[in-house]
Parts: structure tokens; sequence; C-alpha cells
């Protein structure tokens, strides 16, 4: 049997675990609206309630010290009856967009490879794939992402030096979310970028304009590589002109043009769409070469598969709809009008998510000490950990104790 890097793709945690259809993409991310939505206006209420209760009970104690409680005003509760008006599915895809794109400014600041920066973006998308921007504010998942993107990439950073990044942020607040990230990517932290496959293709390009090409040739496996140059440099040029034929030199900058065109769009619209989730990383980078340059794209994919094959027609519609996804992110064609209604809208949006976030999970390190403490429920907050799990670890950790001093004996005395 011949193993094929399709196959070995397909072993992947991408492929296994964060492939999906269109329609499944948005029926998940419709759940994690409600689910989440259902969540606020619960921790809302929760949290409404308990301060009418403060109130009413700080009012009468007030009303004792007076002698009566009788002209007491009591607080305005037109607030506590307004209804949270909830983030939806598609609101909440605009502002993890706007933090993916964020990402990529981020990862300019901190001075790291773009391939550090694309498995954060990506970690970014999978993780709110599964949870809301209500329940995790996207700036303080960023951060951290970044943080284990570096190390998932090998351009680690200790805590300190990368919090220094930050004029306000401390290594603590880096640290915080960490594990509840690691939950959500499911622990897994291999990114498929389209990268080395583009710089492939684009050696095997130059190869042939050299013609020193010595690779697989689906087009006439008699042709040599002096034939296969030949044949490359009567391609028609790109655009539909209608000209065709040129010098080696010029097709050497033909193909430098559009690798550097490609690249730009896989490390901008590739990585701010769903293109990840929806298509392999040779169908993206193919799909980004295909808007580059096409007359190129098709000749160097029929050195791969012949225009006969079966399924020619379906890689080829595969490539054009992938072509279409990364064609219609903004950042392809820039248009100022278009950009500024975009800031307006992602203003507005943002100005929302603040009187819809969870009240519960606003303050990360906090949370986290509680979990680390094994702390349950206190004052009401919902910080820590059910009572039920406490007492497990409590009772765990007593055992370990137990077993130590039996086998080490007991403490000595001071």
């Amino acid at each position: 049997m011949k193993l094929t890097e399709d196959d070995l793709y397909r072993t992947s945690t991408q492929y296994r675990h964060w492939s999906f259809t269109k329609e499944h993409l948005a029926a998940q991310r419709l759940k994690t609206n409600i689910q989440a939505s259902e969540r606020v206006k619960a921790n809302v209420a929760r949290q409404r309630a308990q301060r009418v209760q403060q109130a009413e009970s700080d009012s009468l104690s007030s009303g004792v010290e007076n002698g009566s409680g009788a002209n007491t005003p009591l607080p305005d509760r037109s607030s506590d009856l307004k209804e949270v008006d909830c983030l939806t599915a598609d609101e909440e895809l605009k502002i993890v967009d706007e933090f993916c794109e964020r990402a990529l400014a981020l990862g300019q600041h901190c001075q790291f490879p773009i391939e550090v920066t694309a498995t954060c973006v990506q970690f970014l998308r999978r993780f709110y794939l599964y949870n809301s921007p209500m329940t995790y504010h996207g700036q303080n998942i960023s951060r951290t992402a970044m943080f284990l993107a570096s190390k998932t990439e090998g351009f680690h950073q200790s805590v300190d030096t990368f919090s220094s990044n930050f004029s306000k942020t401390t290594p603590e607040q880096i640290l915080a979310p960490e594990y509840l990230i690691v939950q959500g990517l499911r622990f897994n932290f291999d990114i498929k970028h389209p990268f080395r496959g583009l710089k492939g293709g684009h050696l095997e390009l130059m190869g042939i304009a050299l013609g020193s090409y010595e690779g697989p040739n689906a087009l006439d496996e008699s042709m040599t590589s002096a034939d296969l140059q030949a044949r490359m440099l009567k391609l028609p040029h790109k655009g539909n002109s209608g000209k065709a034929g040129m010098s080696s030199k010029e097709m050497e900058k033909r193909i430098t043009d559009a690798y550097g065109f490609a690249s730009h769009i896989l490390k901008t619209a590739a990585l701010l769409t769903d293109a990840y989730f929806l298509y392999t990383p040779s169908q993206t980078w193919l799909a980004a070469h295909l808007l580059a340059d096409e007359p190129l794209t098709l000749f160097y994919l029929g050195l791969k598969l012949p225009s006969s094959s079966p399924i020619y027609p379906k890689v080829i519609s595969t490539l054009r709809a992938c072509a279409t996804l990364l064609r219609s992110h903004r950042t392809f064609a820039p248009n100022t009008e278009r950009d500024a209604k975009h800031k307006a809208d992602v203003k507005h949006l943002i100005e929302k998510l603040k009187s819809c976030r969870d009240p519960d999970k606003v303050d990360l390190v906090k949370l986290n000490q509680a979990q680390k403490r094994d702390a349950v429920k206190e004052d009401g907050e919902g910080v820590g950990l059910e009572e039920s799990k406490a007492k497990r670890r409590k009772i765990e950790r007593e055992t370990y104790e137990k077993a130590s001093d039996e086998f080490w004996g007991p403490e000595l005395k001071k």
C-alpha cells in the first residue's frame, strides 16, 4: 500500500476533530450561543436578586439605627428589571473575527514569526467554537492563546518575559486561563498550516522554469524537463489577457510574484475565515495560488492529477469554492468605506458585549485561584469548585498523606 500525505493528514487531530461542513459549523456556533445566553441571563438574574436582597437588608438596618424604617427610600430597581440583550451567533462570530485580526497585530508586537501568530489565531477560532465571548472575553483569552502558541511552535518565552510585552498585564493574568484554553482545544495543539505546501509548490514551479524538474508528470510521462519548461513558457498570461509566451526570466518573476501574493492571502484571509475548518492545507494553498495566478496553478495541478481523472472536476470545484471564501474577506481587496463601516460595527458590538458578559467569569485570576485551593462557592459569587469535587479531592489528599506516613513514618515533632 502506498502512503500519501493525504493519508497522513487524515490521521491528524485537525482532520478528525476540527474539520466541518458549513452546516455543521453554523449549527455548533448557534448551539454555543444559545447555551451561553441562557447561562448569562441566569447568572445576571441571580446577581440582581442578591443585590436587591442586600439593598433591602441595608435599608432595614439603616431604619433600625434611626429608630424607624418607615421613611427609608429603597434603591431604584428599574435597571434590574431590564432583560439582558445577549449577542446573537452572527454577532459573536464578528467579535471572534475581530480578536483574531487583533491577534495578527499582537504577534507583530511580540515579534513572533508567522507560524506562532497563525497558530494563536487558530487556537482562538477553535476555542470560541465551543465557548462564547460573552463567557470569556477575547482580550483575556488572546494573550494566553499567544503564549500557548509560542510554546507549541518552539518559540517559547518565560511568562515574565512574555507579560512584559503588555504594560498592565501580570504573569498571573497570562497563566489564569491557560488550562481553560487547553481544555477548550481538547489538548490538540498541532496545527497543520498551508505555508510549507505553498513553499514546496513554489520550489517545484521554479524547478520547471529552470528546466531542472524531476518530479511526477501526469501530463505526459515521456516529456523531459526541457519539454516541461518549454510548455510552461507558452502558458497564457494571468487575467485572461490573451497573451501567451515569455522568457525564462519573465517566468521566474511571474512565479515569484504569484508566491508573494498567495503568501499574503494565507497570512491574512486564510487565517481570518473558516478555511482551516472547511478545507485541507493543500486545498487552501492551491486556492490562494489560484487567486494569484490561475493559468500557472492549473498547469501545476495538471502535473499531479491528469484532467482525465474522475476526481479532477471535484478537485477544481473545491479549489474554486475555497478561493471564493478567501476572496470574500475584506483584506483581499481593501476598501476604505467598507473598512470604516466594519470598524463602526465592531465598536458597537464591543459596547454591547460589556452589558451581556457572564458575571461569574469576569475575573479569571480569582476563578483560577479558587479552583487551585479547592474552594467551594462562597457568598454566592459562583467562584470555585462544586462541593462534591472539593470533598473528593480532600479525601484523596488525606489518603495520600496517610499512605505517606505509613511508609515514611509521621512528621518529626519540632
